[in-house]
């Protein structure tokens, strides 16, 4: 099939070919930002609710649900911070009890960083509280439009994913959890 400038589409995931527009890069952008914006604020509004800021609510949300945790060094690399200002967070949520230090089980000289059940509870709620945010949102589109862009978006991540690997970085911390578990979710930071 053809577009009106003679571009070849075809759908049901055949690549399409021909170039990309300047004005697709341009829409995508714009809606992009879009979405960008809507997800700060409803997390500014998650973290500020909790009496967080938004370091330590990030901190959180890079920490897996259960396990061992993750080491300092590990967190510090996931955030782009440095150690230090990592470890000023963690005391911080430590002393509110959200999240705790043990030794690593493998390696005693290791200090992993891990979620205590009221650090949990915290995640579970918030990540509810956005989900039924995302849940409104998606009410008002069209089950086509819903479809669609459920269908866009996994095939961007696809994408950015084979890039992202390539150069040895993770698309997503975390997201090799199963498809709507706490630590699949698409509203954690990158």
């Amino acid at each position: 099939m053809k577009d009106l400038s003679g571009r070849t589409i075809m759908a049901d995931n055949i690549p399409m070919t021909g170039k990309i527009r300047a004005s697709e890069v341009t829409r995508f952008l714009d809606a992009w930002f879009s979405v960008r914006q809507f997800i700060q604020a409803s997390n500014f509004n998650r973290f500020q609710g909790a009496g967080l800021s938004a370091t330590q609510f990030m901190t959180l949300n890079l920490l897996p649900d259960a396990g061992e945790g993750i080491s300092m060094g590990e967190l510090a690399r996931r955030m782009n911070l440095k150690p230090a200002t990592v470890a000023k967070t963690v005391d911080s949520l430590e002393a509110r009890k959200l999240l705790e230090r043990v030794r690593s089980d493998a390696d005693k000289r290791m200090v992993m960083v891990r979620l205590t059940s009221a650090g949990t509870e915290l995640q579970n709620a918030a990540s509810e509280q956005f989900r039924e945010n995302i849940r409104e949102l998606l009410k008002a589109l069209l089950p086509n439009e819903r479809a669609g862009l459920i269908a866009g978006l996994e095939a961007f991540v696809r994408a950015a994913g084979g890039e992202t690997r390539r150069r040895g970085h993770r698309a997503i911390p975390g997201n090799d959890a199963a498809p709507g578990s706490r630590s699949g979710r698409l509203d954690r930071p990158h």
